[in-house]
Parts: C-alpha cells; structure tokens; sequence
C-alpha cells in the first residue's frame, strides 16, 4: 500500500512539473524576444528615454540654447569682449551666449510688463513707451548687477589673500623653486580664487603660453591694481634679472601697508555712516522715551 501511495505521489509530481515547464518557457521567450526587439529598434528605445526626461529638459532647454546661438550671432564684437571680460573676472570662462541671452530676456520680459502696466493704468503713448523702456532698462541690467556683484566678492576674497601669496612664493623662491613651481605651491596651498588663477595661470604655460601673456591675463582676470603691479614687477625682474626675491618682498611689504591703510580709513570712515541711521532711527526712539511721558504730562494739564 505504501509503495502504490509513493508512486501515485510521484506520478503527480511529474504531471505537474510538465504542466508548468511549458509556460516557464513561454515567458523566458517573451523576455527574449522583447529584448531582441529592443535591440532591433534603437529608434524606439532613444524615444523612451527621451520621453522619460522632465519637460524642462526635453523642450525648454533646447529652445533657450537655440535663443543664446540667436542672440550671440547678433552680438557686436566689443561687446562680446566686454562680457567675456568681465566673466572672466566672476571666475567664469564661459557662458557668454548665455549671459547675453538673460539680459535680452530681462529686457523683453520688462518691455512687456511696462507696456502691460501703463495699458491698465490707462497712460497715453507717449507716457506708456517712456515706463516700458524704464521698465525694460532696469529688468536688463539684473544679470550685470550679480555678475558685478560676484566680481566684488572674488576680488575682496583674492585681495584679502594675496600678501600671504606672495609670502608663500617669496619662501618657495628662496628654497630654490623657480617661479612656475612656485606658483604651483601657492594654487595647492591655497583655495578659492587665487587657487583658480594660478591653476589657470600653469594651465596656460603648459600649454605653450609665453610667461609674459600668461601673467598679463592673470593680471586681466583679476581686475585688482596691486596684481596689476605685482605682474609689471614680475615681467620688468625677468627683463632686467633682478632677483625675484627682492621683488616679491617688496611687493609684500606693500600690500601690507596699503592693508594697513585701508583699514585705518574704513574705521575713520565709520562715524560718519553711522550718523545717518543714528539720526534718522536711534535719536528719535531717545526722544520718545525721554520726552514722551513729559508730553502726556503736559496735554493732560493744558486739558
């Protein structure tokens, strides 16, 4: 009996394995075939992953980048060289097109809300163009003001930094390094712009720059007098030979005193900007606690 009850069980389990294999097989030849089919129209599977990107991405980005190459091809060149000047001093190479591309929007979008605005104040013509290209000018000059803005921020950052630069490359020099390695030691000591500038500044001599240009554009991006002077120094040492060393120390020992000096004007220059808010915002709220009470006072017994 026990021998007929193992057989049925076998028998049954070998029915049953023989009814699911087939739809095992099935499916493994579906995801066979829809890989093949995947592989066979790469058109549909780029369409896939092209769909699956967000609206942004897929529709305004193209469109903005085709209004930058329209707005870039139409820019003079002195202005092109103006903003790529000045990018150049925000610590940003590129991104011209696109610079020119947010003030001419600014523009347009200032344009319309001035024409919108005095239509529904009800201006005639000639007030109405007067506000839309106030209104236009202003929204245009928002992407010149932060850029600007981002320009005073690296160039406080790099002044701040720079008699410890010339620190670090007066040591190096006199440790033997010549000026390139020193400079080399400065961009790996130090962060932030003066890391960036001299990156930039070996970047361009290994590429086969000349020293001299590539100082001058150091100078140029920087925007800052005393680098200005430093790199004039530098050139002038290099023609005659003087000695490095000498030129770096005296450069240091003028940043500092001219460090020195600027902090003693802004504190003499402290009085007198807070003079204003004391008076317009300190002196009044005195006078009201002092005076007040003693003009209750005085309303209360004239009643």
């Amino acid at each position: 009996m026990a021998l007929l009850l193992f057989f049925v069980f076998l028998s049954s389990s070998l029915f049953s394995l023989y009814l699911l294999m087939p739809a095992e097989r099935e499916e493994v030849v579906r995801k066979r075939l829809r890989r093949l089919q995947s592989f066979h129209n790469p058109a549909d599977a780029y369409e896939a992953k092209e769909l699956s990107k967000p609206f942004s991405e897929r529709v305004l980005k193209p469109l903005f980048q085709k209004w930058q190459a329209f707005i870039w091809a139409r820019t003079p060149a002195a202005a092109r060289e103006r903003v790529a000047r000045l990018l150049a001093q925000a610590g940003e190479m590129e991104g011209s097109s696109s610079y020119m591309a947010q003030r001419v929007t600014w523009g347009a979008a200032g344009l319309l809300m001035g024409f919108l605005l005095g239509a529904a104040l009800g201006f005639s013509p000639g007030p109405l163009l007067l506000i839309a290209a106030a209104l236009g000018y202003v929204l245009s000059q928002i992407p010149l003001f932060r850029l600007r803005q981002k320009i005073q921020l690296r160039q406080r950052a790099f002044r701040k930094a720079f008699p410890d630069v010339l620190d670090l490359l007066s040591v190096s020099v006199e440790a033997g390094l010549g000026l390139d390695g020193a400079m080399g030691k400065v961009a790996a000591k130090f962060s932030g712009p003066v890391a960036q500038e001299f990156s930039l500044y070996l970047k361009s001599i290994r590429l086969g720059m000349e020293r001299e240009a590539a100082l001058k554009g150091l100078a140029e991006r920087s925007g800052l007098p005393e680098v200005k002077n430093f790199v004039a120094s530098l050139i002038q040492a290099e023609k005659l030979g003087t000695p490095l060393t000498r030129v770096l120390r005296s450069q240091s020992e003028g940043l500092r005193l001219q460090r020195r000096q600027r902090a003693q004007e802004l504190s003499l220059k402290a009085p007198i900007k807070l003079l204003f808010p004391l008076v317009i915002f300190i002196f009044p709220t005195i006078f009201i606690v002092l005076l007040g009470p003693a003009a209750i006072t005085i309303f209360a017994t004239l009643r």
